[in-house]
């Protein structure tokens, strides 16, 4: 008797004990994230800032005719004292790493002077990645961007000054425009399959996105506002991020100007003014402002194009003091302060940034090394057809905005109805410029040059050179028809490219029997060419994709990805149903297990 009771309570306990523990793991689950673990992993924010490096130089690279500005001393790329002093003068002002342009191995200077930067750089607690040039005159097919990216990951990645993000050496191109989608990816799944270093893809083509693990610009002087420009492709990133189910690297690009009007570019050479530092400034802004991975400077010494931080007879250390200054608010969380404390090379003075406060677009990564995470930069959100909207902050003037955002002052003053004697109020909602959101939208061939919306509006984006009399035009339309048909929009309005104007409506198909035929429209009209169409020139160098191609495939923030962007994916629906039917068994388990117990 005395054994049975004892073997009834050891199995009343036994069950009891199973049941707790079943509960218990649930709970535990439930606490560490089980329900909404995210396909892409978060990732901690750096502060890295970079900066594009160049060692292709001899003494005779330099001179009026060859370059824009001139260095204090021409200099040989190969003297490992050279690539010495210029680690140091990075370090000083802020920046974290080198990412050097390579042509793949040996024989070729970028090889070896590449070999110097990073024994040098590993002495001097400094980092250095490669720029692959994809366009690499030793590159004749595929077969050799296999064997050249195999020798760099094999020979240089595992090296201990090689640039990391969470843990993977980082790659970046330039122009990978140049080959498919399809041929990257035969060559990643040829070089690394597994995934083991991150690829960073140059300009504005999210389908590359599928292949790469990170964008950035190469070049952000082409412009017009670089913080919309910045913003818009940060927001590509992300949204790319959410459609693959893997995290994506964005790296925002500052330029202090560019000018390559002595490398025979035509009508593609751009001519971009520092304007004393203020465009240095502002897309430094913009680039913190986009919520980047890492920020990446172009460049330190790009002398042929003119867009070198690196110390000129021109300029003398200006731009590397700035750069210093702008790093270290940057990495600090406190850019707007760090505006102002160096005075212009010409011109008045810098206006001082707003104080940053937390934006609204949070992305961030884990760094190599243990580093703080700078707040993110006040930044610009989209709003309806397409405006960007700043909200004012504690301390903004109208002129400090403009400054901020490389927006011309006179725009701010006519997009917001606003007199140089408005007053600002915190919150209030400054419009900043207009970007399309068109993407993904029916076009329709009997309006041409237009998308059309859920609503049945037809839309036409604003091009350079437009008028409201020409649109009018093009479509058939009165003047009055075209202010009817758009809300706030008068006859002196100002027209900026990438304004959307409804310039005609469908009508929208009603379902009746559970189906829904859209009413056939007849052609009534051929939108003409506006004369800003017919001559407007190509605005970007050869080495990057032209502005048309830019048009066509830049990215568009629509509605529905308005405002903070979550950093997780969830989990598919289907996969979420399938954990939840798991977890009520297991609970119900739990319970049976509990009553079994008692019953005992």
């Amino acid at each position: 008797m005395v054994i049975n009771n004892l073997k009834r309570r050891i199995r009343s306990h036994s069950f009891v004990i199973a049941g707790i523990f079943l509960l218990f793991t649930l709970a535990s689950w439930g606490v560490s994230g089980g329900f909404s673990r995210s396909i892409a992993e978060a990732q901690e924010q750096t502060s890295f800032v970079l900066a594009f490096y160049y060692s292709w130089y001899d003494p005779t690279s330099f001179g009026p005719g060859q370059t824009p500005f001139q260095p204090q001393v021409p200099y040989a790329s190969s003297d490992p004292a050279v690539i010495q002093k210029h680690i140091n003068l990075a370090r000083a002002a802020g920046i974290d790493a080198f990412v050097q342009s390579w042509y793949g191995p040996s024989p070729n200077q970028t090889d070896s002077n590449f070999r110097i930067l990073l024994d040098l750089a590993s002495a001097s607690g400094f980092k250095a990645a490669v720029d692959f040039e994809t366009g690499s005159p030793f590159f004749i097919s595929n077969s050799d961007r296999i064997e050249a990216l195999a020798a760099l990951m094999s020979g240089y990645t595992n090296h201990p000054a090689y640039l990391r993000m969470n843990g993977k050496p980082v790659i970046f191109f330039w122009a990978n425009w140049t080959l498919t989608v399809d041929e990257w990816a035969a060559i990643r799944n040829s070089v690394d399959p597994g995934r083991e270093t991150i690829w960073i893809a140059e300009d504005g083509y999210a389908d590359y996105l599928s292949v790469f693990d990170g964008l950035h610009l190469y070049n952000i002087a082409w412009s017009s506002s670089p913080v919309i420009t910045s913003a818009s492709w940060a927001q590509n990133t992300r949204t790319a991020a959410d459609g693959e189910g893997v995290y994506k690297y964005w790296v925002g690009t500052a330029m202090p100007g560019f000018n390559d009007s002595l490398l025979g570019r035509g009508e593609a050479t751009i001519n971009r003014s520092r304007n004393g530092g203020r465009f240095y400034q502002s897309t430094f802004s913009a680039a913190a402002a986009s919520s980047p991975d890492m920020i990446i400077i172009n460049s330190f010494n790009e002398w042929k194009e003119g867009s070198n931080i690196e110390p000129s007879l021109s300029f003398g250390n200006f731009y590397l003091d700035l750069t210093a200054q702008l790093s270290s608010g940057f990495k600090s969380g406190n850019l707007g302060a760090a505006i102002g404390q160096i005075a212009p090379t010409e011109g008045p003075p810098l206006t001082p940034l707003p104080t940053i406060t937390p934006g609204s677009f949070p992305l961030s990564t884990s760094p190599p090394d243990p580093i703080s995470s700078p707040p993110p930069v006040a930044s610009p959100t989209p709003g309806p057809d397409g405006q960007y909207i700043y909200q004012v902050q504690p301390g903004d003037t109208l002129t400090g905005i403009a400054a901020q955002f490389d927006v011309d002052l006179f725009d701010l003053f006519e997009l917001n109805e606003l007199e140089p004697t408005s007053v600002l109020v915190v919150d209030q909602e400054i419009v900043l410029g207009f970007r399309s959101v068109t993407d993904g939208l029916p076009r329709d061939r009997n309006f041409p040059g237009t998308v059309t919306r859920e609503d049945g509006a037809i839309i036409y984006t604003v091009a350079e050179g437009d008028t409201l009399i020409a649109i009018a035009a093009s479509y058939n339309l009165e003047l009055n028809d075209l202010l009817d048909l758009n809300d706030n929009l008068t006859d002196e309005s100002i027209l900026l490219p990438g304004r959307l104007l409804v310039v005609g409506r469908k009508p929208v198909p009603v379902e009746t029997g559970g189906s829904t035929q859209l009413p056939t429209i007849e052609p009534t009209v051929t939108r003409r060419a506006t004369p800003a169409e017919e001559t407007q020139p190509n605005l970007l160098p050869t080495i990057t994709p032209s502005p048309g191609m830019l048009a066509e495939t830049e990215p568009s923030l629509t509605p529905a990805i308005i405002g903070p962007v979550s950093r997780d994916s969830q989990l598919p629906e289907g996969l979420l149903l399938l954990f939840l039917g798991l977890i009520l068994i297991l609970a119900s388990i739990g319970v049976f297990f509990l009553y079994l117990g008692r019953r005992q």
